[in-house]
């Protein structure tokens, strides 16, 4: 063999050697990123968690006195704004009527005025006269002293005007507190009074919101500082396990329970055609995928 084969040789094995070295850094690499993958899917195991409504609220009333209706039944539907109950209000009511008529009396102010025109024009004619030196200053002083308080009267009866607006707002307050309404939209869940019954510090019904849903999840302590806010997760329901939901961390608590080993992270679950019912309990895990994405 001359040395030109010699070369060739030598060179095509070098290009070999070069072939399996990239060919091992590929399949080394492949096997980091699935070890990776796995690490990631095995470090977010499913967790337990619970599905309550969004919001639960006893409704009560700002004053207290008699049951006069309420409206709603267990189960409603109610709006924002809607009428839940009303209390009797029958003195309220009469004591708005009385704060309207009392709110536009203008004849206070008229007759003020009016006597205000008369001491104006008799101050004019005082002091014509005593220009012509007919009258003496204690007059003209009289005249000065008149007119100036019937500007305060006119001043006085547009003040008592004011405060007389001021008594129908409040009667117009007083007769809405008589009022209940529905805080939110939402579900009657359970219905403490009735018709006749007195209402004092006690609710009157009890409303929550289904839309959407908080997961609450118990982590082990282990995961702290690896669940980020915005992070998604899937929600298996007891009811319907085949048929996950993506829900998005809203909170996570920054404080642990020393006993359970555990913390609590929260999630919301969008539920706007309340097919999910709150109260149940529940499966938690996070996709290794959007973990993997977020960190």
């Amino acid at each position: 063999m001359n040395l030109k084969s010699n070369q060739y040789l030598n060179s095509a094995l070098t290009g070999l050697e070069k072939m399996l070295a990239s060919i091992r850094f590929i399949v080394i690499g492949f096997v980091s990123v699935v070890a990776t993958d796995l690490a990631v899917a095995e470090e977010f195991q499913p967790v337990d968690c619970v599905i309550n409504p969004y919001k639960v609220v006893d409704v009560s009333s700002a004053v207290s006195g008699v049951l006069d209706a309420v409206k709603v039944e267990r189960s409603d539907w109610v709006k924002k704004g809607q009428v839940i109950a009303t209390l009797e209000s029958g003195i309220e009511r009469a004591s708005l009527a009385l704060a309207k008529v009392r709110a536009d009396i203008d004849s206070e102010i008229n007759l003020s005025k009016v006597n205000l025109a008369f001491d104006e024009k008799y101050q004019a004619r005082i002091g014509k006269l005593y220009e012509r030196n007919v009258v003496s200053y204690k007059i003209k002083d009289e005249a000065d002293r008149e007119v100036e308080l019937s500007n305060w009267e006119v001043q006085q009866a547009k003040d008592m005007k004011k405060v007389r607006k001021l008594e129908l707002q409040r009667a117009k307050e007083q007769v809405k507190q008589k009022t209940i309404r529905a805080p939110f939209d939402g579900f009657v869940i359970q219905k403490f009074k009735a018709e006749g019954e007195y209402v004092e510090d006690l609710p009157i019904v009890r409303i929550a919101q289904f839309d959407p849903l908080l997961i609450e999840a118990i982590v082990p302590m282990e995961l702290f500082g690896k669940i980020e806010i915005g992070m998604v997760g899937l929600v298996y329901p007891e009811l319907y396990s085949d048929d996950p939901k993506q829900a998005q961390v809203v909170a996570v608590d920054r404080m642990g329970d020393a006993a359970s080993r555990t913390f609590g992270v929260r999630l919301e679950l969008p539920n706007p055609e309340f097919k999910i019912p709150a109260g149940l309990k529940c499966e938690m895990k996070f996709n290794a995928v959007a973990v993997a994405s977020t960190n």
